[in-house]
């Protein structure tokens, strides 16, 4: 089973109420995005996970999965990562990508030099990072118009002008 066929969708995270419902740090572009997916998977990429209702609250995910009644059932869910297969995901434009495309690409600066391959993407609240490998050590690089000048995913090749910092 190839984990690139999967992609992170959310992330459990506290309990709402005491029915058994659970906020989640959903990661998609929009809730209707996260609600279409239709297969929910675990971090086991096998046990499936399904849901009773799914609603927005403040602009905030709540689910209330099956089997789960109570506050105490809801806290089992937290920090518990949601999958679903790529093929789940709606088609994308010419000159669009979705983040496991990056994974595997190499970067250069502008001036082309190489600076090393992504291995992930990460968003730890402030923004995309693109997590690039160099040599032994990794430097986070964010996916916004001040750093990223293209992406080839035909080619997987990424071109970078990263600001001041980052590289040292």
């Amino acid at each position: 089973m190839d984990k690139l066929n999967f992609i992170h969708v959310g992330t459990f995270s506290s309990p709402v109420g005491i029915k058994g419902e659970v906020s989640v740090n959903f990661l998609t572009t929009s809730f209707k995005v996260f609600k279409n997916l239709n297969n929910y998977l675990s971090e086991n990429f096998k046990d499936l996970y399904f849901f009773k209702s799914m609603r927005l609250v403040n602009k905030k995910l709540v689910v209330h999965p099956n089997n789960c009644f109570t506050r105490d059932d809801a806290y089992k869910f937290k920090g518990k990562k949601i999958f679903s297969k790529s093929t789940n995901f709606p088609k994308i434009n010419k000159n669009q990508y979705y983040y496991k495309d990056l994974i595997g690409c190499t970067v250069n600066l502008i001036d082309g030099k190489k600076i090393g391959t992504v291995i992930n993407v990460n968003d730890f609240g402030a923004g995309d990072l693109i997590e690039v490998a160099i040599n032994t050590k990794k430097i986070y690089i964010p996916l916004n118009k001040e750093n990223l000048v293209s992406v080839d995913i035909d080619n997987k090749k990424i071109i970078v002008n990263p600001i001041r910092g980052i590289l040292n």
